[in-house]
């Protein structure tokens, strides 16, 4: 008997353990001229994160000149004054890492993936490219046919290649969140050397950005060689940002487009939602797993999608959230044509069901223990981390509210669900966008 709980009493603190919440412990702090630096030091992650998120992205552009915050992802590439053109990915890939960057409509990110041990190189790149870029007409018209072909294969030449943009058009301001993040190649064409130049002066400063560093560092270390790198870069002008992003009329729209390429009548439910800053948006994006996540137990799936149905090929949902704005979109297919207000039908059912009935508790704990799992793993993923944290500082003020996110997942409650539901779900609070085959 006291073996056992000898045995009882080992196994306990594991238990204990494994039910602990997981918490990152972040180094953070401004340098002089306004660089937020975020320091992570994991000693199971062999190798490092730098990186540098800047607080600018499509929604900044001007209406006339759009496609800027992608084009200096393409541009910050080219070299500096100390890396020639076209050696930047060589450099990093020769000490044995890699680089990569991205735009969305509130951020643009460039990082590097290298060895523990060249964290300097990183920190060092990085520091090129926010002090000493060359940006040059010769490379500016070489980005813009590169750029022109991107928009093709990715969206013009692509079936509903850009039914995403069509949504956030009609809910969104065009000079905020409603045009393409890629923008227009007409304003690219238009656009001269000294309108790139203003843009990289406005936005690619230390106080519009925040360095990360993740991984096996030491922190006295990496600190001393941070401010060695960037102290002296100049502090720019203070960032004035948009207001003005557009507000549901109170009455449904519905939009109607004749669409080349499709062979099938497609449907887009887009409802108005909220920001993903905003306590609500955690319960949004599991109503989404509710309705189309695994399919043992989603509701379009077991309800919407069944064998007896003969007219419906394809129903999903999907949540849209970001710095300002939020969209909840739910896309469907039909079979048949001229059909589409069956589809609706079908989908207005659950989005009621989901009104006015709890979600079964056994469904809702599944769902809740997929965000769980899945958030847990940023904690043993320097890069996804690296990229998580610097969100949210810029978006919540607070890189350390991470730490909160499986929390805000698992106090969810079916009332929450309904409450959000029946907030959002409503015909006055949507775009309706229904693409029919071209004949």
């Amino acid at each position: 008997m006291k073996k056992i709980i000898v045995i009882m009493l080992l196994i306990l603190p594991s238990i204990l353990c494994a039910k602990k919440k997981p918490m990152a412990e972040f180094v953070e702090y401004d340098l002089d001229n306004g660089l937020h630096v975020i320091i992570y030091h994991d000693v199971n992650e062999p190798n490092v994160v730098v990186g540098t998120k800047y607080h600018v992205g499509s929604k900044n552009e001007e209406a006339d000149r759009t496609g800027f915050a992608h084009f200096y992802e393409h541009l910050l590439f080219h070299g500096t004054k100390n890396i020639p053109q076209g050696e930047f990915e060589n450099i990093v890939m020769n000490a044995g890492g890699y680089c990569n960057a991205y735009t969305s409509y509130d951020v643009t990110y460039y990082y590097q993936l290298l060895p523990a041990h060249e964290f300097k190189l990183g920190l060092w790149v990085e520091s090129e490219r926010m002090l000493h870029p060359v940006i040059t007409e010769e490379g500016i018209d070489r980005e813009r046919e590169i750029v022109k072909e991107e928009k093709r294969m990715r969206y013009d030449n692509k079936v509903l290649g850009n039914a995403y943009y069509d949504m956030m058009g009609a809910m969104f301001t065009y000079e905020t969140y409603g045009h393409n993040m890629i923008g227009s190649m007409e304003d690219l064409d238009a656009s001269s050397i000294k309108d790139f130049d203003a843009f990289f002066k406005k936005y690619y400063v230390p106080n519009n950005a925040c360095l990360v560093v993740a991984g096996n560092v030491d922190i006295p270390e990496t600190k001393k060689w941070i401010d060695y790198y960037f102290k002296d870069i100049p502090k720019g002008k203070e960032v004035k940002r948009p207001t003005n992003f557009g507000t549901p009329s109170g009455k449904e729209k519905i939009i109607e487009k004749t669409e080349k390429g499709i062979k099938e009548t497609a449907v887009a439910l887009c409802y108005y939602a909220m920001p993903e800053t905003h306590e609500d948006s955690y319960v949004m994006n599991v109503i989404a797993a509710i309705l189309s996540g695994d399919n043992s137990y989603s509701y379009f799936d077991k309800d919407v999608l069944v064998d007896s149905d003969t007219i419906i090929n394809h129903v999903s949902a999907t949540t849209e959230l970001w710095e300002k704005v939020g969209a909840f979109r739910i896309k469907g297919k039909l079979k048949v044509e001229n059909q589409e207000q069956h589809l609706i039908s079908k989908v207005e059912e659950q989005l009621e069901r989901l009104k006015n009935e709890p979600v079964d508790d056994y469904v809702l704990q599944q769902v809740l223990n997929v965000f769980e799992v899945s958030y847990t793993d940023f904690y043993f993923h320097a890069e996804s981390l690296a990229d998580q944290v610097t969100n949210f500082y810029h978006f919540w003020g607070d890189a350390s509210e991470f730490n909160n996110v499986i929390e805000h997942y698992t106090s969810i409650t079916s009332e929450d669900i309904q409450r959000v539901a029946k907030k959002y779900f409503n015909k006055d609070n949507r775009v309706t966008i229904i693409y029919h085959p071209e004949k």
